[in-house]
């Protein structure tokens, strides 16, 4: 039997719960008037950038079993992440709790705001990585390895201590550049970077390497001809 990514829902003894795609969701939202849209991120985050209309309830806070049961179980609660990971385990949480009607957005904010739509954003760029201070360490001679991550972004976390490493035992070797992508939301979608971790390697100001997702050490050190 074949199960559809795009809306995967479960309804049982009358709850109504699902993953659904990009229109579908929008559709509720318009519905509901965006009553009870969370935002599950944190505060950091959605403080950046989020969907018109949602209200922020850290899915990692301790006291998010708390707040959500300040909603209305018995109207319609829409839910999103960056991705789709912490919505989903969230999905559970909603669950349990005995809401009867959850419609979580497949892809998160990433999938909403790659589809060209709405967002409320913080692109003042005050207190980030200006463009032009960007532009200058990554075309400084010889190797430039920059890698945007996020605190919460277990993959991130994992790549961090790795090219950290690396840059102090080939110290002079190559530049070392890390970026916050919540604090640089500016620069972010200026680089039309959306997802983290997102590794970047450049040579005498030309990119000739990237990769979405994790690198291993011996990639990195290949990539950069470290011996």
């Amino acid at each position: 039997m074949i199960l559809s990514t795009v809306a995967l829902f479960v309804c049982c003894g009358g709850k109504n719960i699902q993953t659904v795609d990009i229109e579908k969701f929008e559709k509720q939202l318009q519905a509901t008037k965006a009553e009870q849209l969370i935002d599950v991120r944190t505060p950091q985050e959605f403080e950046k950038y989020h969907i018109q209309g949602a209200r922020n309830i850290d899915f990692r806070n301790p006291d998010f079993k708390k707040e959500i049961e300040k909603l209305d179980k018995t109207k319609p609660v829409l839910i999103y992440c960056l991705s789709g990971v912490r919505s989903k385990t969230a999905l559970n949480v909603f669950r349990e709790a005995g809401f009867t009607t959850v419609y979580e957005l497949d892809g998160g904010i990433n999938a909403w705001s790659k589809s060209g739509r709405p967002l409320v954003e913080d692109l003042s760029g005050k207190e980030e990585l200006s463009i032009q201070e960007y532009d200058a360490i990554i075309s400084s001679a010889g190797y430039v390895l920059v890698d945007f991550y996020a605190p919460w972004c277990a993959p991130c976390r994992r790549m961090l201590p790795i090219v950290e490493e690396l840059e102090k035992t080939y110290n002079n070797r190559f530049k070392l550049l890390t970026i916050d992508f919540d604090k640089n939301r500016l620069l972010s979608k200026k680089k039309n970077i959306s997802a983290v971790p997102y590794l970047m390697v450049f040579k005498n100001g030309e990119k000739i390497w990237e990769k979405e997702g994790e690198a291993t050490r011996e990639e990195l050190m290949k990539i950069l001809e470290l011996n």
